[in-house]
């Protein structure tokens, strides 16, 4: 039987999987992609609606990041089933993440690379207008560019 209980661990498992190493896309982390285009655009916050498979701003949508907010969108609804509920529960699921572009260290391993803190945040509003939401932060940085393999 489907439970509206276990939309918090949906938030958990995407807020999660997204900020992971194992989204993973062309030559860097989505999260090192998304933060190298806040920090040519000044634009830190990305928004997206995982029902509607919208990301916003565009200035952080670029190839890598659009790819994998769409996946994201995409599996959503099976995320939802197989973790025992049922999509025709969710009302409203969106998944920020901000970075604080203003706040800047060295990485304690690589010092010439420079990582900046975030915060993602994932919310799910149910059908009887309860909310669930997972926040998470750390900090990130894009990996450093290398030579081509010869």
């Amino acid at each position: 039987m489907a439970s509206h209980k276990v939309l918090r661990s949906v938030t958990r498992s995407l807020a999660d999987s997204f900020t992971s190493l194992m989204n993973y896309r062309g030559d860097d982390y989505v999260m090192g992609h998304l933060l190298t285009a806040a920090r040519a655009s000044g634009a830190s916050s990305l928004h997206v609606d995982l029902l509607r498979g919208e990301g916003t701003p565009a200035e952080l949508m670029i190839g890598p990041v659009a790819g994998s907010v769409m996946d994201y969108c995409a599996s959503f609804p099976s995320l939802v089933q197989r973790s025992g509920s049922d999509i025709a529960f969710v009302q409203a699921a969106e998944l920020n993440l901000d970075y604080d572009l203003a706040v800047s260290r060295p990485y304690r391993l690589f010092p010439s690379v420079i990582e900046s803190p975030y915060v993602c945040l994932v919310t799910i509003q149910d059908d009887r207008g309860r909310y669930y939401e997972s926040r998470l932060t750390g900090w990130w940085f894009p990996e450093p560019r290398r030579p081509p393999v010869r």
